[in-house]
């Protein structure tokens, strides 16, 4: 059971995004400074959006319209980063993720093309 608890656990969908950075991105090319960091880690809750269920802190999931709205903008408007405040996604489906990610990246970051 305790098991189970620890992979349903909700982490912030910023705290989880960070991680999964670190975890995906080789560490030559990570980025140094929190400054950098925090200009990224939205483009991370994007990329784990598309391979994670995300949630609302309550544990509702989030329908593709939702994520559209919150993570797309139209070309043209500048509107800022999206608010990843409120946004959550288990520990399970972020350890899922993280993998699956880490994965596309060995195959695309390839460059023996």
């Amino acid at each position: 059971m305790q098991l189970f608890e620890l992979e349903t656990e909700r982490v912030p969908l910023r705290v989880a995004a960070t991680v999964a950075y670190f975890h995906v991105t080789d560490s030559m090319r990570q980025v140094s400074s929190e400054k950098d960091l925090a200009e990224i880690v939205h483009l991370v809750a994007i990329a784990l959006s598309t391979v994670a269920p995300i949630r609302r802190a309550d544990g509702a999931v989030l329908t593709s319209a939702e994520l559209h709205d919150i993570f797309c903008r139209p070309l043209g408007q500048r509107l800022g980063k999206p608010d990843l405040e409120g946004l959550v996604i288990r520990r399970g489906d972020l350890k899922s993720a993280m993998a699956t990610l880490k994965e596309a990246r060995a195959v695309f970051g390839r460059s023996d093309r």
